[in-house]
């Protein structure tokens, strides 16, 4: 194998395990993950890192992607919660994510996004109830749904990683 290849693959791999830590902070990094096994396909003429390959990977991809999203929501209603509080979250997530790498970089894009998830479902389960117990009971449902998701992502990455890495060639 010549030397181009070689930097090549250990490039790729140092973006997909850069995507799969970005994932476990609540990052975009399975988007990562997969626009470098593309990548690595159109480099490789789609020869080990096949359009199969690649179709699986996108499977894994989106499953994680829809069970991170609607995780949350599964929380909310397990919870009887109103409707804006099932869809407050979203809003708090990415506020909170923000504020939270802007306090803390690395982790405090997760801790960010769950707190802000956490105080914007209250406040909109408290407008509309009044009742501040549930409000929290509500919260409380919505963030161990996010951190289900996040945990079942995170292990979307992880095979998406481990299919990706062995696909590169090494010789």
């Amino acid at each position: 194998m010549e030397y181009t290849g070689l930097i090549i693959s250990i490039l790729c791999v140092l973006f997909i395990l850069a995507g799969v830590v970005m994932t476990i902070m609540g990052l975009p990094g399975n988007t990562l993950i997969l626009l470098t096994g593309l990548a690595y396909g159109y480099y490789d003429h789609f020869d080990r890192m096949d359009y199969a390959v690649l179709v699986i990977v996108f499977g894994i991809f989106i499953i994680g992607e829809i069970i991170e999203f609607i995780s949350g929501l599964i929380g909310a209603k397990k919870e009887k919660a109103s409707k804006r509080a099932i869809f407050a979250p979203f809003i708090g997530t990415i506020v909170g994510g923000i504020g939270g790498t802007a306090v803390l970089p690395i982790i405090g894009s997760l801790l960010g996004a769950l707190l802000g998830a956490f105080i914007v479902t209250v406040l909109a389960e408290y407008s509309k109830t009044k009742d501040l117990a549930q409000a929290r009971k509500v919260a409380k449902s919505v963030v161990k749904g996010q951190i289900f998701g996040v945990i079942i992502k995170s292990a979307a990455a992880v095979g998406m990683a481990i299919l990706l890495i062995y696909q590169l060639k090494w010789q």
